[in-house]
Order: structure tokens, then sequence, then C-alpha cells
């Protein structure tokens, strides 16, 4: 009696995971260098090394795509500015700390200047649902974020009772972009450290 062999048909190309993680990372970069809006798939397929046809299996859409590097820009990026704000230093300590935070060399970083988030936000009227309620979402948890540190040095007698925590979120939170903006455009870094020092200086 012969029997049946067991032995999988292989499957082709790289394992589904390392692919999208592949993709996920050159269209963060890409979108992160240019225009998130002006990124053709294509130039992210080219250079990530997939068919248009692959990228929209495991991503759906263009709008896929974007929502899911966002996931990934969070993690690589906004977690380190939220444990500056859950840590138990001073106010006045972790404020300075979130200036040189936002104001470090990205070069050196090897990442590129500004912040994705803050320019998609700005452009959120130009992407999909998908991506457009992930930004909502990213944006109301780094404001709540934002207003739990404040109402935590309030607590400890660290911030004036006079601004309440939401507004003082909103203005740190306009203040972060503004200064992510400037690094955009190409102003050095120590001079945004001084802009966001008198920025904040309603604050202490």
């Amino acid at each position: 009696m012969v029997r049946k062999s067991r032995q999988k048909t292989p499957t082709r190309g790289r394992p589904k995971t390392l692919e999208r993680d592949d993709v996920l990372k050159t269209a963060l970069m890409c979108y992160w260098a240019d225009s998130p809006t002006d990124v053709p798939i294509s130039e992210i397929c080219e250079k990530a090394g997939v068919s248009k046809p692959g990228l929209y299996r495991e991503f759906g859409s263009d709008d896929g795509l974007k929502e899911a590097v966002l996931d990934v820009y969070t993690e690589m990026v906004s977690q380190h500015r939220y444990g500056i704000l859950a840590s138990d230093k001073p106010f006045d300590e972790a404020l300075e700390s979130l200036i040189m935070h936002t104001t470090q060399d990205r070069r050196a970083l090897g990442i590129p200047d500004g912040c994705l988030l803050f320019a998609m936000r700005a452009r959120r009227s130009e992407f999909g649902p998908l991506t457009r309620k992930k930004l909502d979402r990213i944006r109301a948890i780094s404001l709540k974020k934002y207003r739990q540190w404040i109402d935590r040095a309030k607590s400890n007698g660290q911030f004036t009772p006079d601004i309440s925590a939401e507004i003082a979120a909103l203005y740190i939170d306009a203040q972060i972009g503004s200064a992510m903006r400037l690094q955009k455009e190409g102003v050095r870094n120590k001079l945004i450290e001084e802009v966001l020092r008198t920025a904040f200086s309603v604050l202490r």
C-alpha cells in the first residue's frame, strides 16, 4: 500500500508577518520623510519589494495601510512621550524632559525631522475614514494623558489652580505640534527649545 505524502506545499514568497513589518516600516519612513498624502502606493511597493495586490490583500486599502502605520508610529515615538507624562518627576522637570524629547536631534537617531502624527493631523480631511478615526483616537488618548499629568501636578501643588487641566492639555498639545512644524521647516533645535520654554513659561 502506497502512503500518501503529507509534505505541505511550499508557500510563495516571504512569511506574511515579515512582509507586513517590512511594508509598514517602509511606508512609515516614506510618509514621515515626505508628505503622508503625496507618497503613492507604487513607491512603497517598489521600496518594500512587494506587489500592489499583495499590499492590498494585507491592508485592504491605502486607508488601511495608513491606519496601521499610525499604530506603529505611536508605539515607536508617542510611547516615550507618554512615559514622561506618567513619570514621578516634579512637573517642571517633566516639562523640561518633554521639551528635550521634542527637540532631540532626529538625524542622529536616523529618523526624519518633525512628527508624522502632527503632519497627518494637519491634513486629516484628506485621509480615509479608518485613518481619520485612528487620528482622532490617538489625539484623544494624548489629551487624556496630558490632563492626568496636569491633575497630578495640581494635587501635588506643582501647577497653578487658575488654569484647568483641559485648557492646559490643549495648549501643550498645540505647542508641541507647532514645535514639530518648525523642526520640519528647518529651524534649529536649540531655537525651538527656547520657543517652547517661552510658551510653557505660563504653566510654571
